[in-house]
């Protein structure tokens, strides 16, 4: 998957996780909402390190 479309994803699913969680349950749940929009900011953010690393040592290979 391309990492740029992995990072679209997950802001999509913090919008979803931060409306849903004004418009159905009125702000109660702002803990758990928190919880799960950085456990998808990790999820992320990892992906993008890892498809950056992987970019790069290709890169590195392809030069020498």
């Amino acid at each position: 998957m391309n990492y740029t479309l992995a990072l679209f994803v997950a802001v999509c699913i913090m919008h979803v996780i931060t409306l849903t969680n004004i418009t159905v349950f009125n702000g109660a749940w702002n803990g758990i909402a928190m919880w799960l929009s950085t456990g998808v900011f990790i999820f992320a953010s990892t992906v993008f390190g890892l498809s950056r690393l992987k970019k790069r040592n290709s890169n590195e290979g392809k030069s020498k």
